[in-house]
């Protein structure tokens, strides 16, 4: 876990990294308990079912049946999760994209759902899975809508801009953005010299360039500018997602370099397209499947 937060590329809103990092580094954040968290076998949520048809659901193993779906006269719309920091597998005591790219599909298959909402408050995570998640909602069959409660920001904007229509719940307090790309590179050497050890790495002739990226190791320009042209690529996909999903999103959002914007501000940016409540969500997706979209 150690490995992949300091030297894997991540998405994420900087204030997030910034909480995340101290609770890393001091030994704080309890993996174990992370996977209790999100154990697949313990309903996390309660199936919420109105007098929508469900004679026609599919069976499932998986969290899938315990999410919330509301029911409608046209067929339920299941409430999918994107909360909390996004790893590929669910470390950081939420479930991971694979998680929710499986309950999408099985959503696509449950022939009582017309449609989902993706509930997201999350500040990004790692960008390992989020361009498959990003993609699993772009190719969705059946409508998919984005309701964001808190933020959406960086990996989670990506799989939000996937959707078919953004609704945002507060015009102040609902932000999204900070489209952009960060690694994070911690030099321990003086931390272990306190505790009185001394690391040597040796590797094995051929690999003379083999994990340079470390943390007891010094980091040069060189090396920073190695790292940043590695996430170029990586930045280059995730706005040619963005403006693939969202084609009238202003120039100005990526001028901002990964700037963050309010709800109020982000409608007019092609952001987003509305502020409402999750009745304003469930609605579009009813709307959009009466037009087949």
């Amino acid at each position: 876990m150690l490995h992949r937060f300091f030297s894997g590329p991540w998405a994420m809103e900087p204030r997030l990294h910034d909480r995340l990092a101290p609770l890393v580094l001091s030994g704080r954040v309890d993996l174990n308990a992370a996977k209790l968290a999100r154990d697949r076998r313990s309903p996390r949520f309660e199936i919420v079912a109105l007098d929508a048809p469900t004679k026609n659901a599919v069976g499932s193993g998986s969290a899938y049946r315990y999410l919330p779906k509301l029911g409608t006269k046209e067929g339920v719309v299941p409430i999918i999760p994107v909360i909390g920091t996004m790893t590929r597998y669910g470390d950081m005591c939420s479930y991971g994209t694979e998680d929710i790219s499986a309950w999408i599909l099985e959503a696509e298959n449950d022939r009582s759902v017309v449609g989902m909402v993706l509930e997201i408050d999350s500040g990004g995570g790692e960008v390992n899975g989020t361009e498959l998640l990003a993609e699993v909602v772009r190719q969705s069959s059946k409508p998919v809508v984005a309701y964001v409660t808190g933020m959406a920001a960086s990996a989670a904007y990506w799989v939000a801009s996937a959707t078919q229509w953004i609704v945002m719940e507060s015009a102040t307090a609902s932000e999204v953005g900070s489209i952009g790309v960060l690694s994070m590179h911690v030099d321990m050497t003086k931390a272990l010299e306190k505790q009185g050890m001394a690391v040597t790495i040796i590797r094995a002739e051929g690999s003379e360039n083999k994990a340079l990226y470390n943390s007891v190791e010094p980091i040069d320009a060189a090396m920073i500018a190695a790292v940043r042209a590695e996430m170029k690529p990586i930045r280059e996909a995730f706005e040619d997602s963005v403006r693939a999903g969202r084609p009238n999103i202003s120039d100005k959002v990526f001028e901002s370099k990964g700037g963050m914007f309010p709800a109020s501000k982000a409608v007019g940016l092609g952001m987003a397209d509305e502020i409402g409540f999750l009745g304003n969500a469930v609605a579009k997706v009813l709307e959009l499947a009466q037009k087949g979209e």
